[in-house]
């Protein structure tokens, strides 16, 4: 597909990732190269990848060698998991050169290296040292150990139970689904054939794990869905790269929150301990009155003094300070008492601020579990805004703020309904992008999306599915009967000096819906 194309960019999308974009056959296609240690693949993909805005030293000598020039040829060594992929390029002299590109795909010993004249290494992306081979810049290139092996569309079949050790090519998945099929009548050949013709991608799924091959892998009794070979690779990497990108890229972002939620939960244990005791202030102002009743049977250095309790009418012992006349004993209980009267209003105080901070690193860990990369980003963003993170500091450059990239769809009515993925998304969507008499939806008292539904006088099916979308991106995700509130924007709003993502609601419905994903499935992306 994209032999003959021209280079026209190339990114570091991480730190095993490369991401070319070629024009061919007046075409724009994006080719991915990872040597990533568990999802290492070459593929044309059709997906949005986070491109960095300004580039690191390896992009700038891959953007110095290779961009402007031509894919020349693709080859693929033997059947083994090695790509070359020869470059035609001309120099900063106008001289003609080659480069070439190897990619090894094997696992955590994937690599990717750039190779020039005389078989010289001039850059390489690997995940771990390699003891067979010395791969650094300047050392010639040499292939991985080869082990000599049939190759299986030109071979007969040769009876063993792992023909891994016989074929060149035959992974161990596809080893178990030859043989099945061999004993279920299917000739060697005729399977060869069909792997050689197909085009396609199956994944079949068991027990939420996904096995794919270009061939339907029969033995897993599994849940098979067929796709386009690169489409069905973008399907099966997307969540996979998603968490993994967001895990490289976001520093850590969800262990930070789940911390402070942790953090700001054992404070509130303490906070309620302490007024529970503060709650007790009384019994120091009843020592005080009957210390004072009592100043006759008292007399400085004395520890304690049982005297009569009015109150109940029973004997009390109380604890003397031996250095402080009676007086000042009395004096001290009623100082206590007042000190502890005072806090109550602090300790309410903080326990409202910790209650707040609990509720809000709630819905960022609810956000979190279903983001996106760039969803986590502006996850990040919200706290180094909100003084959580520290900004890390930009050049001197105007760069025009981007909107917030919430969530659109239509509906089979072609109706418009959107959803924020965070904080940022929701009061983006609700205050700005919203219009007062679209209809809004979320979560009754639980983290979760604000949905908005851009139309008035909704049905009971399009209420119904603005519902489920709000309970399945909610923290009741996985619960049943999950309730649903919902309102005419104009009559949403937001609190006086709160954190992103809060509303105050007024004149609301309720509908109690079961979450799923299905609603999917009744969307197209807008």
């Amino acid at each position: 597909t994209i032999k003959g194309g021209r280079i026209n960019k190339i990114y570091q999308i991480s730190k095993y990732e490369l991401l070319f974009q070629v024009r061919a056959n007046k075409k724009n296609y994006q080719l991915l190269i990872s040597s990533h240690p568990m999802y290492a693949r070459v593929q044309l993909t059709s997906l949005s990848y986070p491109t960095p805005e300004s580039p690191n030293p390896l992009t700038m000598l891959y953007r110095k060698l290779l961009e402007g020039g031509y894919i020349k040829d693709i080859e693929q060594i033997d059947l083994d998991r090695i790509f070359k992929i020869t470059f035609s390029c001309h120099n900063e002299l106008g001289d003609y050169i080659e480069y070439i590109l190897y990619v090894e795909v094997m696992g955590k010993h994937s690599n990717i290296i750039l190779v020039g004249q005389n078989d010289k290494i001039i850059d390489c992306i690997s995940p771990s040292m390699n003891s067979e081979r010395f791969l650094q810049p300047g050392a010639l290139y040499q292939l991985p150990p080869m082990i000599k092996k049939l190759d299986p569309f030109r071979s007969e079949f040769v009876e063993d139970n792992q023909l891994t050790k016989i074929y060149q090519g035959m992974s161990p998945i596809l080893s178990k689904e030859i043989l099945y099929r061999i004993d279920q009548d299917e000739s060697f050949k005729e399977i060869m054939k069909e792997i050689e013709n197909s085009q396609n991608l199956y994944i079949t799924k068991v027990n939420d794990k996904e096995y794919f091959h270009v061939i339907e892998l029969t033995h897993l009794q599994g849940e098979t869905s067929k796709y386009s070979l690169f489409d069905g690779l973008d399907t099966h990497f997307n969540e996979i790269d998603q968490k993994e990108r967001i895990k490289q890229q976001t520093s850590n972002l969800l262990k930070f929150i789940q911390n402070e939620y942790q953090k700001n939960t054992s404070k509130l244990k303490k906070l309620k301990a302490t007024l529970d005791d503060s709650h007790n202030s009384d019994d120091y102002r009843i020592k005080g009155d009957l210390l004072y009743a009592s100043l006759h049977l008292i007399q400085k250095g004395m520890t304690h003094v049982v005297v009569d309790n009015y109150y109940d009418n029973t004997k009390l012992d109380i604890t003397l300070d031996p250095k402080l006349d009676p007086k000042a004993n009395a004096q001290k209980y009623y100082q206590k008492y007042q000190k502890a009267k005072n806090s109550i209003n602090v300790l309410l105080e903080q326990i409202d601020l910790t209650e707040k901070e609990i509720e809000y690193f709630d819905s960022l860990i609810t956000a979190m579990s279903q983001a996106t990369y760039y969803d986590a980003l502006e996850i990040k963003e919200e706290l180094e805004n909100e003084g959580y993170l520290k900004k890390k500091k930009q050049k001197n450059t105007i760069r025009k703020k981007k909107r917030p990239q919430f969530q659109q769809y239509l509906t089979k009515d072609g109706i418009e309904i959107d959803i924020g993925k965070n904080n940022l998304q929701n009061d983006y969507l609700t205050f700005k992008y919203a219009h007062r008499y679209d209809m809004w939806f979320h979560a009754k008292d639980m983290p979760g999306s604000h949905v908005i539904v851009k139309a008035q006088d909704l049905d009971e099916y399009t209420i119904r599915l603005a519902a489920k979308i709000a309970a399945y991106y909610s923290k009741g995700k996985n619960s049943s009967s999950v309730p649903v509130n919902y309102t005419l924007v104009k009559t949403l709003k937001k609190p006086a000096g709160s954190k992103p993502g809060k509303v105050i609601l007024d004149n609301y419905k309720t509908i109690y819906i079961d979450p799923d994903d299905e609603f999917l499935q009744e969307l197209t992306k807008k």
